[in-house]
């Protein structure tokens, strides 16, 4: 599968999620709507960690984790708090907003990521990175 046809595939998928998100929001308070998703999440990885814990070797590699360090626990909780903030304003945003407005500005959210690196991180994308981040922006503004 080329570049192409897994962006297209990704945002098949992404616009089928924003659909869902705001057919269960509709009716529903956004936070139990958003608690229930995170926990079905936690469910399954939960299950799969028990998996490994029981039965170590049985899961295929890509779904093994490694243990953490306290410091590590402390990391993961920063962007556990960081990540929910983010769902809970996109959960509101997509309530409240039309969805054609939504979620194009959701669609924004890699052009942040990339400021983030560069000015928080220092990272300094290659050519080819570049001219991916210019025909993003060339197909964000053509929507």
């Amino acid at each position: 599968m080329t570049w192409i046809e897994a962006s297209l595939v990704s945002a098949l998928f992404l616009g089928v999620y924003d659909l869902c998100i705001k057919h269960a929001i509709r009716n529903n308070a956004v936070l139990p709507v958003l608690f229930l998703s995170t926990l079905t999440g936690a469910t399954v990885w939960t299950s799969l960690l028990l998996v490994q814990m029981a039965h170590p070797g049985l899961l295929p590699a890509s779904l093994v984790t490694d243990r953490l360090t306290p410091g590590q626990h402390l990391q993961l909780l920063l962007k556990s708090a960081i990540v929910t903030a983010s769902w809970i304003f996109t959960y509101f945003g997509l309530k409240h907003l039309p969805l054609s407005l939504a979620s194009p500005v959701r669609a924004t959210s890699p052009l942040w990521t990339l400021a983030g690196a560069l000015l928080i991180l220092g990272e300094r994308p290659d050519g080819m990175q570049l001219l991916g981040v210019m025909t993003t922006l060339v197909a964000f503004f053509g929507l």
